[in-house]
């Protein structure tokens, strides 16, 4: 045990704990869970294991089905998250929760403003009891601007002071890693240590289990909706957490087969495009990618990539410049004639673009291919319960059957679905972005396997990432993106470093380039 804070009582305690959804799915049989005033309690599991539906029950979200429910001792029974609310229970949600055309104190104070007469909002009242509570837990925040124009560190803090100043006294935070740089991480991670110090409880969601080991002072396993038990965190190593997650060893260390990149398979030039509030997004972005090569796009949330994505995958036109794929001018072509010439797309909001969320599995891995099962108008429903059920199985999709409705499917599964789509059309350019954010060391093993494979088969991989360990292991070349340019251009990648890469990411350190990303 790491400090005394572990012999303290428990705070909230869940007992038998079961969820059962229409349908008679089980989400969660059984499970045992507390956690103790004033300690770090990380809760770890593989997609589908029950970890998202657990906190929705704790925060009023989904009711329980069976089982019982305990703060500070007393049972309780939240209907919704405002009892929760008003219990202490704060949760900080792997999506932001955030208006972005408000300013970083109305979001802070969205609901229960500064009011003068008791009918109009005190901006200046506001901003103060935005930077009182700042100053408060020693977070760094911007009160008056705008919450589009701010890093996704600052809005990380911004979600956890919301919880904080409605009388959170456990936070429970969902992946809140997922799109930090590693200097952004160090900065939450003192903050959260500073928190637990004032007596404040903290349930930390993550797939990061170097920082499971790192932060949390016990951990509990979930697998297939059942508990798997709780640990002291300095009694396991990350592959005995892994292990027992998944059911066997897993391994993200990769030994990529060397290969010489090939001819030009993606190349963009000058890129520029401003977006509808007049903010530069792209400032002449260049970079190649050539076939058996992939090339990593690196940078904080905002900074362009999103943008550059879009504008590859013809859902946004460039202001300026050209990209060409497969020696093909595509700048102004629309997505289905980029996907005719050889792209295939791995979405960042697999639930926004990457899906339809209300239709069931087999109708998502053929929305790309669904000329190849139609024969006179009408649909081979035999050929497409096969080729739905062998990516299935390729992919280790799991799901009730392959008529689910993708929303019924975790996170971690959508994404296997649409990764499985993607990869089995034979295209032979790849743009995926963020493909592991958020999905179990099971989930990325898999995906990553299928991004190399394809690297190995020539295939050329644009492969945009918020997780620096992911494109340090996968990649041959990494560029950064800073305020919409590329400022950084990695080649030799066995030497670069995480904090290098976050140092490029912050703008504290810039390559003189011209065209950065020409081999």
């Amino acid at each position: 045990m790491r400090d005394s804070a572990l012999a303290a009582p428990y705070i909230l305690e869940v007992k038998n704990l079961t969820k059962v959804y229409e349908g008679g799915v089980v989400a969660n049989r059984n499970i045992n869970f507390a956690v103790r005033e004033g300690e770090i309690h990380a809760l770890v599991g593989e997609n589908g294991a029950g970890k998202s539906t657990l906190m929705k029950c704790l925060f009023g979200i989904e009711p329980i089905t069976g089982g019982e429910l305990y703060m500070n001792g007393r049972p309780v029974r939240f209907a919704s998250s405002k009892e929760a609310i008003a219990m202490g229970l704060g949760m900080v949600h792997q999506h932001f929760m955030l208006i972005p055309s408000f300013t970083v104190a109305e979001n802070l104070l969205l609901g229960v403003e500064k009011k003068r007469f008791g009918l109009f909002t005190d901006t200046n009242a506001c901003v103060k009891a935005a930077e009182e509570i700042a100053a408060k837990y020693h977070f760094d925040i911007e009160p008056r601007r705008r919450v589009r124009d701010i890093g996704v560190g600052m809005k990380q803090k911004l979600e956890i002071l919301k919880a904080l100043y409605r009388g959170a006294k456990v936070l429970i935070l969902d992946e809140p890693t997922a799109v930090l740089t590693s200097q952004e991480t160090d900065q939450l991670f003192e903050q959260l240590l500073h928190l637990k110090t004032q007596g404040f409880t903290v349930i930390f969601i993550s797939h990061k289990l170097n920082e499971v080991k790192r932060l949390s002072d016990r951990l509990t396993i979930l697998k297939a909706g059942e508990s798997m038990g709780t640990y002291d965190v300095d009694t396991l190593s990350e592959t005995q957490i892994s292990a027992l997650m998944v059911g066997r060893d897993i391994t993200l260390d990769y030994s990529k087969i060397h290969s010489e990149a090939g001819e030009t398979a993606l190349k963009a030039e000058d890129i520029r495009y401003t977006d509808k509030f007049g903010v530069t997004k792209l400032d002449g972005v260049s970079l190649t990618v050539r076939r058996g090569e992939i090339l990593g796009v690196a940078g904080v949330e905002g900074n362009g990539q999103s943008e550059f994505a879009s504008i590859l995958a013809g859902l946004l036109k460039p202001d300026a410049g050209r990209f060409t794929i497969n020696g093909s001018d595509l700048s102004a072509a629309a997505p289905g004639r980029i996907r005719q010439a050889g792209q295939a797309h791995v979405p960042e909001d697999r639930m926004y673009n990457g899906c339809v969320s209300e239709l069931p599995l087999d109708d998502n891995v053929i929305a790309n291919v669904f000329t190849r099962f139609t024969k006179l108008g009408m649909m081979n429903a035999a050929d497409i319960r096969v080729y739905a059920e062998k990516l299935v199985e390729a992919f280790t999709i799991k799901a009730q059957s392959i008529k689910s409705r993708l929303k019924e499917l975790s996170g971690g599964n959508i994404q296997k679905t649409i990764v499985a789509r993607e990869f089995s059309v034979g295209a032979n350019v790849l743009l995926i972005n963020h493909p592991t954010r958020g999905i179990d060391v099971g989930a990325q093993e898999l995906i990553h396997q299928k991004i190399l494979g394809m690297r190995e088969n020539g295939g050329a991989i644009l492969l945009i990432s918020a997780d620096l360990t992911e494109l340090l292991a996968l990649c041959d070349r990494i560029v950064v993106f800073y305020r919409g340019k590329v400022t950084g251009h990695l080649r030799d990648i066995p030497a670069a470093t995480e904090e290098e890469l976050g140092l490029y990411m912050l703008g504290l350190k810039e390559d003189d380039l011209s065209a950065a990303a020409e081999a």
